[in-house]
Parts: C-alpha cells; sequence; structure tokens
C-alpha cells in the first residue's frame, strides 16, 4: 500500500489537490483516504443527535454508508484498517506532525516532504507526474510500524 500525504494550512488548496490525486489514482487501484478532522464535529444533523444520545454506533444510508463509532482511532490504527481493507493506495489529509511522506501547500516546515507545491500549481499535468511519484513509492506497512 502507497501512502502520501497533502500538508498545508487553512485554505490552501490541500482538499483540492488531494481530491485530484484520489481520481488519479483510482485509475490504478483501490484508494482510501484519512482527513485529519480534529475539532470537528462528527456531524451536526441527525446523525449527531443520535451519538449524543448514547448509540455506540451510528451508521448512516444514503449514496454512500457511514458508520461512526465510539472508538477513539489513530492515524496507525486507521492505516492498519485500510490496509487491512485492501487498499492500494490511501491518500491522507492533514497530519503534518507525522512521519508520513508529505506534499506540502504552505510555507511550514515538516518532515519527509517529497515536494512543495501551491494551488495555483495544481493542474492535470502536475497531479498525475504526484500521482506517478506515488505509485513509484515504497509500500507503507501499518502493522509493521
Amino acid at each position: 500500500m502507497k501512502v502520501i500525504s497533502v500538508v498545508g494550512t487553512k485554505k490552501t488548496g490541500k482538499t483540492t489537490l488531494a481530491a485530484a490525486l484520489v481520481a488519479s489514482l483510482a485509475k490504478h487501484g483501490k484508494v482510501g483516504t484519512i482527513k485529519n478532522m480534529a475539532g470537528h464535529d462528527v456531524d451536526r444533523g441527525d446523525t449527531k443527535r443520535h451519538y449524543d444520545a448514547g448509540a455506540d454506533e451510528v451508521i448512516g444510508l444514503g449514496n454512500a454508508r457511514l458508520k461512526v463509532t465510539r472508538e477513539r482511532g489513530d492515524l496507525d490504527s486507521s492505516l492498519a484498517e485500510l490496509e487491512q481493507d485492501g487498499m492500494d493506495y490511501v491518500v491522507v489529509e492533514g497530519f503534518k506532525h507525522s512521519s508520513l511522506p508529505k506534499i506540502v501547500m504552505a510555507d511550514i516546515e515538516v518532515t519527509n516532504a517529497v515536494r512543495r507545491v501551491t494551488l495555483a500549481e495544481v493542474d492535470e499535468a502536475l497531479v498525475d507526474e504526484l500521482a506517478q511519484a506515488v505509485r513509484e513509492m515504497e509500500d507503507y506497512r501499518a502493522l509493521e510500524r
């Protein structure tokens, strides 16, 4: 499983680039994503009301399935879960303090930066180039870390 993290400050284009990478990588295999949502409510609607009422698990069904549990996860356990689910690629949005290889979209200092880009540079050619670089990365083995 290949893993890349897209990091930066707010409003620098992290989600735009992450979504473009997902679309490109999905042409070559199964893609999972992890988004750092520290400080965000799970939901502000009925799902949150069910959760706040004490449900241990809430499953929302629509065009997709969303499962919310009380289990506290972390990046490593989430990567291990996606690896177990057979993902070929994982695009992580955030977690700038992790040891993951990173595409950096802001003027911040991080470890394992593989590339720095700006939102203005993001086009189809750059996304293809970045996706190719991800496909050529060493496998990340979440269970061995």
